[in-house]
């Protein structure tokens, strides 16, 4: 006859249940949405591809281990906390201090920021018209870049803060 569990068990085994979905990162996937915020520590991922918000500020995508691309933003300020904002910015603040920004604030809508399968993290907008990106792209994938009435395009934020070497 098979015996019940007991009450210690079951509760052990509750307790590393939940110590497990609290210790998971929030963001394991490849998209912030509109309104979300990614804080010290957590990424985005796409394969060998992570879009993580460090510890230092900076922002920085590594494929495979090896940075290609970082906002430059590393020991400028502490807590750093990186916002897919409603108008379409994408935003590292300090506090209410900005650290950087992609410069692509519109109106309000339902943007969002994507680490792709061809290593290029893009912010789209409500009609999927990409609006910024890294420009760290490999292949043969084709961006399109949109320039807006604020005077920014992909291709500026990618040229300013593209990582020239980082691992010779």
């Amino acid at each position: 006859m098979a015996s019940s569990p007991s009450s210690p068990t079951i509760l052990l085994l509750f307790v590393a249940t939940l110590f497990s979905l609290l210790t998971t990162p929030a963001f394991a996937d490849d998209r912030l949405n509109a309104g979300q915020s990614l804080g010290p520590g957590q990424s985005l991922a796409q394969g060998g591809y992570l879009f993580i918000m460090q510890q230092d500020c900076n922002l920085v995508l590594y494929d495979n281990g090896g940075a290609v691309w970082a906002t430059g933003t590393n020991g400028r300020a502490s807590g750093c906390v990186l916002r897919m904002q409603t108008d379409g910015n994408l935003v590292i603040y300090s506090g209410s201090n900005v650290i950087w920004a992609s410069n692509t604030n519109r109106q309000n809508g339902n943007y969002y920021l994507i680490v792709q399968r061809d290593r290029n993290v893009v912010i789209y907008d409500n009609s999927n018209n990409a609006i910024w990106a890294t420009g760290t792209n490999v292949g043969n994938a084709v961006v399109v870049v949109i320039p807006h009435s604020n005077g920014t395009a992909a291709a500026s934020g990618a040229a300013q803060n593209k990582v020239k070497k980082l691992h010779p």
